[in-house]
């Protein structure tokens, strides 16, 4: 599990790198955020025409969205958090739903992984690192309720 926390950890940094990129981009450039917002004609006046209106646009929404998708991440991190801190992650145990043979069949291989709890019959999905994983295949994981990043503890 220490091997899915460390990769949620670098992932939420580089997010967190993109975040703070976009926001000081789009601080620094109040004017341009301005001209999504504004109409064509005044937009026009403020840049005496070098730059085409629309591609003046996309590229001022383009950070915006960065910023929105990259702050839902974060969140999801943040609230996993104290689980990180106390140790206290969720167990499942149940049948591994569909396969998960992509890339190389290595432990640090990052897969995607459904499995049917036993007790509830509710399909959790996971992120694990670990070799190739089958379709039927017995699993106990640990994971993080609101990323979902997490470690096969046992297969069988």
């Amino acid at each position: 599990m220490e091997y899915a926390v460390f990769r949620l950890a670098m992932r939420s940094l580089v997010f967190l790198v993109a975040f703070a990129l976009c926001v000081s981009h789009l601080v620094r450039k109040r004017d341009f955020i301005d001209a999504v917002f504004r109409s064509p004609d005044e937009v026009r006046k403020s840049f005496s025409g070098r730059n085409d209106v629309l591609f003046l646009r996309v590229l001022n929404i383009i950070p915006m969205v960065v910023v929105v998708a990259t702050a839902g991440l974060l969140v999801a991190a943040l609230l996993d958090v104290p689980r990180i801190i106390d140790g206290d992650y969720l167990r499942i145990e149940g049948v591994a739903v569909g396969r998960a043979h992509g890339g190389a069949d290595v432990p640090s291989e990052r897969r995607g992984v459904s499995v049917r709890d036993d007790e509830t019959g509710e399909v959790v999905d996971l992120t694990v690192f670990s070799g190739y994983v089958d379709d039927g295949e017995r699993l106990v994981s640990e994971y993080l309720p609101h990323t979902g990043y997490g470690a096969i503890i046992e297969r069988g």
